[in-house]
């Protein structure tokens, strides 16, 4: 059953008997999904074991839970962490007595930046949540996310030795080929200045993106969620294949176009000023009926709580092209200049002051996170105490705790999968 007032939220109360808990499934920086709770996603197979009742609410800006009715810059200064939160609240009490769920245990999920939300509507209102499961959860907010990038090169130094040197190597000679007069017919552009030279850094996102989306978050490619599979993807393309057929960095690119063409596009389709044209406009849109339109208030989120940019800064990683300057002009050019790096810093100072960072206190939240997600670096890796455990899934992608279990999963992620739930109905008794 799907509801529509000030912010949208579905129900699903197929397992549900009398006096079980609720789970609520606190939504984050995308459309949320009916079949997020219908599916036989892992957190629905908790729900059937234990009699849940399930809720999955939108988050505010984001989906269809407009509350101004347009994504202005002045409008999206009511988009933030703390008033997600002050949501949740408001929709935690008011469906609670209008359902008669008063007496009723209340669970927090969410991945990501929903997994944080949950884990502080557990620290911050324990009174209305008795327990919160904080999926691949960044708890601490960091402008210069560089290290983002170095698990990218460890994960896939995991796989094969060969794999991130490579890629390295490739990428280098990708930058290079941007300069050359032949590049994409962007050339012309640049020697003219009618594109700065920053935005050459659009380029390099669009070809690096891809390669650790498809890294960090397996489950995209509907295939695993265990990402070993996804490296092997990406790394036999670019060596094996590859071997004697030509350089690594034509490599580099068939892997890159073939595992995310579809979410993509293809590079060659569109000229580069096409491209910056699109990303730039679409990044200034103020309007809300625009299918990348998540984008934007995301980005707004970075540039004035989290940052959480992930920068090619550090020397540890294969990538090149994408300092932490480049992410602040972004917030300059998509807002207003007065979201500079001065008030990125303040913003993210802020953050951590209000929420503590890493110095999570409180009770009954488990902490899942995977060894291949980059995001477990600002996350919690290991207990706290025995009432703030962390279940760190060797092998292990983006929230993959969270989704369909399937045949080829990893040992240890159906271990771990089954532990949160043992924990859960032990604090549920």
């Amino acid at each position: 059953r799907i509801f529509l007032c000030s912010q949208r939220y579905f129900i699903n109360d197929a397992f549900y008997k009398p006096g079980g808990p609720v789970f609520l499934n606190i939504g984050g920086p995308e459309t949320a999904c009916e079949s997020w709770i219908s599916m036989n996603n892992t957190w629905v197979t908790y729900a059937e074991r234990l009699g849940a009742l399930f809720l999955l609410l939108e988050h505010r800006f984001y989906g269809h839970s407009q509350p101004t009715g347009d994504l202005s810059t002045a409008s999206l200064r009511y988009l933030s962490s703390r008033q997600a939160l002050a949501d949740i609240v408001n929709f935690r009490t008011k469906i609670a007595k209008k359902m008669g769920l008063t007496e009723n245990k209340w669970v927090a999920f969410g991945c990501w930046y929903g997994g944080f939300l949950a884990a502080w509507s557990r620290i911050k209102y324990p009174e209305l949540f008795a327990a919160a499961v904080g999926s691949s959860a960044p708890m601490q907010a960091k402008a210069n996310f560089y290290e983002y990038l170095e698990v990218v090169q460890r994960s896939l130094a995991t796989h094969n030795s060969e794999c991130f040197q490579t890629v390295k190597e490739a990428f280098k000679q990708v930058v290079k080929m941007m300069k050359l007069p032949e590049f994409y017919n962007c050339v012309a552009l640049y020697r003219t200045g009618q594109v700065p030279a920053k935005d050459l850094s659009k380029l390099i996102a669009e070809i690096y993106v891809p390669s650790i989306v498809l890294i960090s978050h397996p489950h995209i490619l509907e295939r695993s969620s265990y990402s070993p599979l996804c490296y092997k993807e990406l790394c036999v393309m670019v060596i094996t294949t590859g071997k004697g057929q030509g350089s690594n960095t034509t490599d580099y690119l068939n892997a890159r176009s073939r595992t995310q063409k579809d979410s993509i596009g293809d590079l060659g389709e569109r000229s580069c000023s096409q491209r910056m044209t699109e990303d730039v406009g679409m990044m200034r849109h103020r309007g809300i009926k625009m299918s990348r339109a998540s984008y934007r208030q995301q980005f707004y989120q970075f540039c004035t709580e989290f940052g959480f940019f992930q920068t090619t800064d550090s020397k540890n990683q294969p990538f090149t092209g994408l300092p932490l300057s480049y992410f602040v002009q972004q917030c300059s050019d998509f807002f207003d200049p007065k979201f500079n790096y001065d008030s990125l810093k303040k913003g993210v100072k802020s953050t951590n002051a209000y929420y503590s960072g890493f110095k999570v206190t409180g009770s009954k939240i488990i902490f899942p996170n995977g060894s291949f997600d980059p995001w477990h670096v600002l996350g919690i890796p290991k207990d706290i105490t025995k009432d703030l455990p962390a279940v760190f899934i060797k092998g292990a992608g983006h929230c993959a705790d969270l989704y369909k279990q399937k045949d080829i999963d990893s040992t240890e992620l159906i271990q771990a999968r089954e532990r949160i739930f043992q924990i859960l109905q032990k604090w549920l008794k």
